[in-house]
């Protein structure tokens, strides 16, 4: 069996289920993105159900994006994550050099399966539950046809706006920052932990400070918004992850675009950070908003 270092997982994607895309991209666009991609029809699935209706978006940064998807979804697992959820953060996507020998890996090491392995015309890939319960997609690209194009890395507006990643809530972060240590080969870039509150910024082996600033965080629920989204559905996506260079402009931008005011920007007690939270259009999903931070030099610099 393959270990999770020969598996080269790196972070690509967060998937937003949503029944208007088309009108609830646009504080997307307004706030700075661009689109990577569309797909739709059967450019990449074949599976006799539904369709694909896919816009990819990015902002800033080169690597990270999200995933609009809407139905009607090609599987039956989709819709019923959609008939329980409706809209909202449906899964995180890792890009894999061998998604097979990653699906006896991820079975093997605590992981549930959602979707089999399937090869596609364009990326073979599958669907797992992680320990607790958060969809994981796993893909490898087989066919230039669906890789999704990574904008330079270049700041978005005069803010300075990127999109890093994204943040998930955990019942256990301490078990789950160990899981994705262990198995997806993730690395602890930096904790924040005081009186019961766990803030831990991940990343995979590919981050780099400068051209690469990808992050994935594992916290417990701290605020309101958070404590009741996990009342209702337990573990979670909690946010997408932003950094600007100036962050009152990029909230002023935002709530210009669209979004919804959460918490205005402050300093954030527990990792210091000029931070603020906004709800995005997609089913009033949260959006962490930080100062740009880019921890974890030294061990981009020894990788």
């Amino acid at each position: 069996m393959k270990s999770a270092t020969e598996l080269d997982y790196h972070l690509h994607h967060l998937c937003i289920y949503d029944d208007q895309p088309r009108e609830n991209m646009f504080p997307y666009l307004r706030w700075h993105h661009g689109i990577t991609n569309f797909f739709s029809g059967n450019v990449f699935h074949v599976t006799g159900e539904g369709h694909s209706d896919y816009t990819f978006l990015g902002c800033g940064g080169r690597a990270y994006q999200i995933q609009i998807e809407a139905p009607p979804f090609q599987f039956e697992y989709e819709r019923n994550w959609w008939r329980d959820h409706g809209k909202g953060y449906n899964h995180i996507c890792w890009i894999t050099s061998d998604a097979r020998a990653s699906m006896d890996h991820l079975l093997a090491n605590g992981a549930t399966e959602v979707m089999p392995f399937e090869e596609f015309p364009t990326y073979d890939g599958f669907v797992v539950h992680d320990p607790e319960g958060r969809w994981v997609e796993i893909m490898e690209y087989t066919d230039d046809t669906f890789r999704v194009q990574e904008f330079t890395h270049a700041p978005s507006g005069e803010c300075g706006l990127e999109m890093v990643g994204n943040a998930e809530i955990c019942n256990d972060v301490g078990l789950m920052v160990d899981w994705y240590e262990r198995v997806l080969d993730l690395r602890v870039l930096e904790r924040f932990d005081s009186d019961g509150d766990k803030f831990v910024v991940m990343s995979d082996r590919k981050y780099d400070p400068v051209g690469r600033r990808t992050l994935f965080v594992l916290q417990n629920a701290r605020h309101d918004f958070e404590k009741s989204k996990a009342d209702a559905h337990g573990a979670h996506i909690a946010s997408i992850l932003y950094q600007a260079k100036d962050v009152q402009r990029a909230w002023e931008d935002a709530l210009w675009a669209g979004m919804k005011p959460l918490m205005e920007p402050h300093v954030d007690t527990l990792t210091g950070l000029l931070t603020a939270y906004l709800s995005e259009p997609c089913g009033n999903n949260v959006i962490m908003l930080t100062e740009h931070y880019a921890p974890g030099a030294e061990l981009a610099n020894a990788a």
